[in-house]
């Protein structure tokens, strides 16, 4: 009996679904994925995987969901990070376009799902809980209203700066620390906004 059998026999399966499911994404990209391969990369029956997601849409949310708890985690390492003289918010800024650059095919699941909200639970609360880390570090004056606008500035900006990156548009130039180059970049913009 193979590995992946006795795993999905003790209850693993869904686990091995994710995580075989993000390899083969950032191998082959989202759109070639297909449960009866993943069933068969993990040595299991092509209708194993329909027990824990009822089609391919739930399996990539599920992935978009731990892509969204991973860049959660860096933007909360990146917020309590003591020992830089940047911001809080400059620090998830940085971390966020590093998140893109490691994970391209994954961040590109993440935020090219046209699962609206409302529409899967676990997605929409992995987002929340990834956008409420960047509030944190924004300004606590104005209003609430006031501060979403702010962070919605932000994330447009690193976001933007990511797709340009990923997509060739823009390029870091050769010789340069990426981390440095990304303060630079980001740091005019993010300067107004930060937690004092």
């Amino acid at each position: 009996m193979s590995t992946s059998l006795r795993k999905y026999h003790h209850g693993d399966l869904r686990s091995a679904l994710l995580s075989e499911g993000m390899a083969l994404i950032a191998e082959k990209g989202a759109d070639r994925l297909s449960l009866r391969e993943l069933a068969r990369h993990l040595g299991v029956s092509a209708m194993a995987p329909y027990r824990h997601f009822p089609d391919k849409e739930a399996l990539l949310a599920a992935i978009a969901a731990d892509g969204y708890r991973q860049l959660q985690a860096r933007l909360e390492v990146a917020e309590q990070s003591p020992a830089s003289a940047r911001s809080s918010l400059l620090q998830q800024g940085i971390a966020y376009v590093q998140f893109a650059l490691d994970c391209p095919a994954l961040f590109g699941l993440m935020f090219g799902m046209k699962m609206l909200e409302g529409q899967n639970p676990e997605l929409d609360a992995a987002r929340a809980a990834a956008f409420d880390s960047l509030m944190r570090s924004i300004q606590p004056e104005g209003s609430a209203n006031e501060r979403g606008v702010k962070a919605m500035g932000c994330w447009s900006l690193v976001h933007g700066l990511a797709m340009l990156l990923l997509d060739g548009m823009l390029a870091i130039p050769e010789g340069v620390e990426v981390d440095a180059w990304l303060a630079q970049v980001i740091g005019t913009t993010v300067a107004s906004n930060v937690v004092q």
